[in-house]
């Protein structure tokens, strides 16, 4: 477990910038940290927006197309500006890299496909019921020129490798930021079914406390997918030290965990947290009191886990010293039976004979 405070992504930006300032200008690219920084932010927004979007049902109404549409126009303003940013660092070769329009469509099924967009979201339509109105403006599907989407190759190529390094930097912040929020959510989601949904007596608080797990479920839902957004780009920085540690995520993480409302509830002696909770203990800990009674809960429970682990397995072992003894002592028993019915066998014997001997003579 580690005791140090996970970085996040601004303490990684304000890092990079320093560093910078040490730097030669001709060594590495100055503000590419904050520039790569706000395409992450713009990653991030896509998501949500690919999100909402996915939500419309088939027949959505004016005001919710009118709020894609202003959220899609400020979206595509902000591209625009990114992109023409962009050859700053990038150079022109940019402007003759046109893989990126063959990798438009890549983020409908890679950020709405994976772990935590279950069919649990009781906001979200079935697939006959999707707002299928063809649109060409669709910013949310546009491939942001970052070196994670150009390949490591190619910034090579073009003399940008340190951006590279910049954006897995900045990555591992924004992974750790997603990871911290889902523990929040699932923290909250635990305490919202011990104080509100198990404490409802009538069908109006009831629903009303499902209303508010669902809020945070919506909330959990769009971390889920940055947090996989954030770990499929370092997959192609070829981060691989950073992906031993941020490991995929399961719809089994996801599941909020109670014990601190009822810790001798049933079926959950040998219940552990995902291994995501290990990551940053110190800054969830100081950033929230609940977190704090949430881990140290979780704490002793893992230590009354090991001590009973400890105990089984002096225990096992002593078992199975008494189960060898057990069974040389049978053995002895066994051998000392066997001797005695020898010698019993060989008197009955004797006196047989003696007995047919005397029957002779008597003769």
């Amino acid at each position: 477990m580690l005791i140090c405070k996970a970085p996040t992504r601004k303490q990684q930006e304000l890092h990079l910038l320093t560093r910078h300032a040490r730097w030669p200008a001709g060594e590495i690219h100055r503000g590419a940290a904050t520039w790569l920084a706000s395409g992450i932010t713009l990653e991030e927004a896509q998501v949500a927006l690919l999100i909402d979007v996915k939500k419309l049902g088939r027949r959505p109404t004016d005001a919710q197309k009118l709020a894609i549409a202003r959220h899609r126009d400020r979206l595509q303003g902000q591209i625009d500006e990114f992109v023409r940013v962009a050859v700053t660092f990038l150079g022109d070769q940019l402007d003759e890299y046109d893989k990126l329009d063959l990798m438009t469509m890549m983020l409908d099924a890679a950020e709405l496909d994976s772990a935590g967009s279950s069919s649990d979201d009781p906001d979200r339509p079935d697939d006959e019921d999707r707002y299928d109105t063809p649109v060409k403006f669709t910013p949310e599907t546009l491939v942001i020129p970052l070196p994670s989407n150009i390949g490591i190759e190619r910034c090579t190529k073009w003399g940008v490798a340190d951006l590279v390094l910049q954006e897995i930097s900045l990555r591992e912040g924004q992974a750790n930021d997603a990871l911290h929020a889902i523990r929040v959510n699932l923290a909250d989601k635990a305490v919202l079914f011990c104080t509100t949904v198990w404490s409802a007596k009538s069908q109006a608080r009831s629903t009303r406390a499902w209303a508010q797990v669902h809020s945070v479920d919506k909330i959990l839902h769009l971390n889920v997918q940055m947090y996989s957004k954030c770990r499929s780009q370092l997959v192609h920085l070829s981060a691989d030290d950073l992906l031993a540690k941020l490991q995929p995520l399961e719809k089994a993480d996801l599941n909020a965990t109670t014990v601190v409302a009822d810790p001798n509830a049933r079926s959950q002696r040998n219940s552990t947290l995902a291994w995501f909770w290990s990551i940053d203990v110190q800054g969830d800990s100081t950033s929230n009191d609940w977190m704090n009674e949430f881990y140290r809960v979780h704490w002793l429970r893992t230590l009354a886990l090991r001590d009973r682990w400890a105990e089984e397995l002096l225990l096992v072992g002593q078992e199975m010293i008494w189960t060898v003894d057990f069974f040389l002592h049978k053995s002895q028993r066994w051998v000392g039976r066997m001797q005695e019915a020898n010698a019993n066998q060989k008197q009955a014997q004797d006196s047989f004979e003696r007995t047919k001997g005397m029957a002779r003579v008597a003769e």
